[in-house]
């Protein structure tokens, strides 16, 4: 089974938002099945199907851009539950690339993307996977932006 192929073929027919708005969809339905369970009104294996829906769409998030954004985050927060549990490790820093370097690195990964595509002998898949990359790379410098211009209002309120 080629996951990639599959993942690839839901984005191209349905798009990002839809797919995006799946897992949120996915996500109440396996919410939904744990609380059934607990109240004794589902059992595991409805649990476990709804979780693999949600793993899918997750694996989904990941293959089209998010794959780098989503390990950060698991990183921090696995470190704050060991923290939480008393189970040492190794801190993870809060800090990662710049606004202006991920930008850069989106252009790089766009230019490979254009290069690739245009190569007659050259599989689109692989200028897709750049594509996707920068599209990663660009939604994490949206977030970093994003973060910055509530930081700085924040600033700004407190001094008013």
């Amino acid at each position: 089974m080629n996951k990639s192929q599959i993942y690839d073929g839901a984005f191209a027919r349905w798009g990002y938002d839809a797919q995006v708005l799946t897992v949120a969809e996915e996500c109440n339905e396996l919410s939904a099945s744990c609380i059934r369970m607990v109240n004794h009104k589902a059992n595991g294996s409805k649990v476990a199907e709804e979780a693999a829906d949600v793993e899918i769409m997750i694996e989904q998030l990941r293959h089209n851009g998010m794959n780098d954004m989503i390990e950060l985050h698991k990183a921090k927060k696995l470190t704050r539950l060991a923290t939480r549990v008393g189970v040492e490790v190794e801190p993870v820093s809060p800090f990662g690339p710049s606004v202006a370097g991920l930008l850069e690195e989106a252009l790089e990964q766009m230019e490979l993307a254009q290069g690739l595509y245009l190569d007659a002998r050259t599989s689109n898949r692989l200028a897709s996977a750049r594509a996707r990359m920068a599209i990663s790379l660009l939604m994490q410098a949206s977030q970093k932006m994003i973060s910055e211009q509530q930081n700085a209002e924040r600033r700004e309120a407190r001094n008013a």
